[in-house]
């Protein structure tokens, strides 16, 4: 998905509220002049956010992921120090797109408290596309303690409501989304029975969708193998533990257990070989993409946002993991 400016956001965002405002009202609005206004919606249309005359918005919403999001507190026992942060799958991950310059949309619950107001900001200011997320009192935002001693955590608490079920209005909002997405990031983490409900759409909707943070045994235990629209990001001792007879530090040696698994059904299998590079596996091809000595290969969360990004724009597989990356960091 193509990169958006600021002032591109602020248009969107006031075309969405108002399809039928004008030219003037917009630079008025935005305190900028009316050629102004033209020139980023003539870009705009250029990006295939607009797609006509009249204002016509892509229904498309491109990424959409779906997963927790909490206060995180990480405390260390021999100094006193605590750092609080931001975490929860949902939260990393859409924060890893933003700084692809991507721009998802987050369907995640957060309570009415301060807590979620200050996360929800923090998103908000971010870029990331809030509108859907769950505000609710039923719902106090989770909270996860760890506490470190030196270099090994001893002690890890999440403070969250386990048997939060969504209200039907929650439900159907999360379901139009996932009708217009073009790629769905689905944290494992989040209750079983909406997991089960967005598996069931994924073989119903045309989108592509992974899920983030889950073994491959949970992936066959699911039938997710055999799903022509999902693809699997993993590690290279994480395929050895599942299927061997490769050697984990030689890529190539992977090609035929890679040709196995998305001949069964994925719509592609990625597999991280340390900080050397990809195998990409997909029923059409295999190959392996070196990575840059510079850069490396990057984090799972790197390599998935990436390929997402790469996928909501239209681009193979192949393609889509070159674009991961070159988005990647050392980790």
């Amino acid at each position: 998905m193509a990169h958006l400016t600021k002032r591109e956001r602020e248009i969107l965002s006031f075309l969405k509220k108002d399809p039928t405002i004008s030219q003037e009202k917009l630079a008025e609005k935005m305190e900028i002049t009316r050629s102004a206004v033209a020139v980023h919606i003539s870009n705009l249309m250029r990006k295939g956010f607009i797609l006509g005359r009249g204002y016509i918005l892509d229904e498309r919403t491109g990424i959409l992921v779906i997963g927790k999001t909490w206060l995180e507190i990480k405390a260390q026992a021999d100094e006193p120090r605590i750092d609080i942060s931001y975490g929860g799958m949902g939260y990393l991950m859409s924060s890893e797109l933003i700084r692809q310059q991507l721009i998802p949309t987050l369907f995640t619950v957060l309570g009415q408290d301060e807590t979620g107001d200050r996360i929800y900001e923090k998103l908000l200011q971010s870029g990331v596309n809030v509108q859907y997320i769950v505000r609710t009192q039923g719902y106090p935002t989770p909270k996860k303690l760890s506490v470190r001693k030196e270099d090994r955590e001893f002690c890890q608490v999440i403070d969250y409501k386990k048997n939060y079920q969504l209200n039907k209005n929650a439900q159907k909002s999360k379901d139009d989304l996932l009708k217009s997405a073009k790629v769905v990031l689905l944290d494992s983490a989040i209750a079983e029975p909406e997991i089960d409900h967005v598996i069931g759409q994924i073989k119903e909707y045309d989108f592509f969708a992974t899920i983030l943070g889950s073994s491959l045994t949970w992936w066959e235990q699911k039938g997710l193998l055999q799903c022509s629209q999902a693809f699997l990001v993993c590690h290279d001792y994480e395929l050895m533990n599942y299927a061997g007879n490769f050697q984990e530090v030689v890529p190539e040696s992977s090609f035929p257990v890679c040709r196995d698994m998305v001949n069964n059904g994925l719509a592609a299998l990625i597999v991280i070989f340390g900080q050397s590079g990809l195998v990409v596996a997909t029923k059409k091809e295999i190959v392996f993409l070196p990575a840059s000595p510079l850069k490396g290969t990057g984090t799972e969360i790197n390599i998935i946002a990436g390929v997402a990004g790469g996928l909501a724009s239209g681009y193979g597989f192949r393609l889509a993991a070159r674009r991961a990356l070159g988005n990647s960091e050392v980790s």
